[in-house]
């Protein structure tokens, strides 16, 4: 009786054993099929920025020019995610007016751009993705070294809202080296250059035919996006595309946008942003007084103030 006992007792001890396993093994698939749903679903997050900046001077016998800036930057993204599918939005808004002298208020900066893109997962690192991306501006840009209309009180007219607008479809393969690095190449991409101000299309502003609104390209699209922590409190937001149209594979449209936010504390942050834009296409007034295709640049720094979520 006492080994059976012992036996029993042996048994009992074994089968219990087996049972706590079993139920740890349940206890952790259960957290990560929670951790797992917990994950799904949207994600928004943003960044409002505000700088503003002033030099007065009076009776400043070394010279210059009394000056007031502000500029206004938002990005905001929401990112949803279930089981195999995820669907990023991104939009950006920026505005900026600068005061020289005695000169009135003039535009210094002048941004919408939303990008959204839907991917379905084909692998570990990579993605079945349709990319919308869709590019204007709020109000209108005048050309200020051009010549004075006194009819119409104004500098020659540059672009309005719609005018240019840039809307970029493609359709391809995401790889994702890492978190941060994305690279869309994309084999089948339609951009379409809008502009809707009677006097810039019949101008053939922006290389839309005269007269016209709207010219569409086909063509292969690249699409790079990097945004991580480089330094402690220092982040780099970068996205270029690369766009070639079939009708001429080598000239090729680029846009590169860059922007570093360091942290100073809660509220304060510096911001250093450089875009570069090339299209052949399209002619600029250059400085040395010939027009034709030219490189369009534009950097903004500034300390301001700025609420993250």
């Amino acid at each position: 009786m006492a080994m059976t006992c012992m036996v029993m007792g042996h048994v009992y001890v074994y089968s219990q054993t087996v049972g706590q396993g079993l139920v740890d093994s349940l206890k952790r698939v259960t957290m990560t099929l929670n951790a797992a749903k917990k994950d799904e679903g949207w994600t928004v997050s943003g960044i409002t920025n505000f700088t503003f900046s002033q030099v007065g001077l009076l009776n400043w016998t070394a010279g210059g020019n009394s000056s007031i800036s502000i500029i206004a930057l938002g990005m905001y993204k929401a990112n949803y995610i279930r089981e195999n599918y995820t669907w990023n939005n991104y939009l950006e808004l920026g505005y900026g007016l600068t005061k020289i002298g005695d000169v009135e208020f003039r535009k210094s900066d002048d941004r919408i751009i939303f990008v959204s893109q839907a991917g379905i997962t084909a692998g570990q690192m990579m993605n079945h993705s349709l990319l919308v991306d869709f590019r204007t501006q709020c109000t209108e840009g005048r050309n200020y070294g051009g010549v004075f209309d006194s009819v119409s009180g104004n500098f020659p007219l540059t672009s309005t809202f719609l005018a240019p607008a840039f809307l970029t479809t493609a359709l391809g393969m995401e790889i994702k080296p890492t978190s941060s690095l994305s690279i869309l190449i994309a084999p089948l991409t339609g951009r379409t250059t809008i502009v809707a101000n009677r006097l810039l299309s019949e101008q053939g502003a922006f290389n839309v035919t005269k007269g016209h609104t709207i010219k569409v390209f086909l063509g292969a699209l690249i699409n790079a996006h990097f945004n991580d922590q480089i330094f402690e409190n220092v982040t780099l937001n970068s996205r270029m595309n690369v766009f070639s149209p079939f009708s001429s594979p080598d000239l090729m449209v680029v846009n590169w946008e860059n922007l570093i936010s360091m942290k100073v504390n809660s509220f304060m942050k510096v911001t250093v942003s450089l875009d570069a834009f090339y299209d052949h296409r399209i002619n600029i007034n250059r400085k040395d007084g010939t027009i034709g295709p030219s490189t369009q640049l534009k950097n903004t720094f500034g300390l301001g103030f700025g609420y993250t979520f």
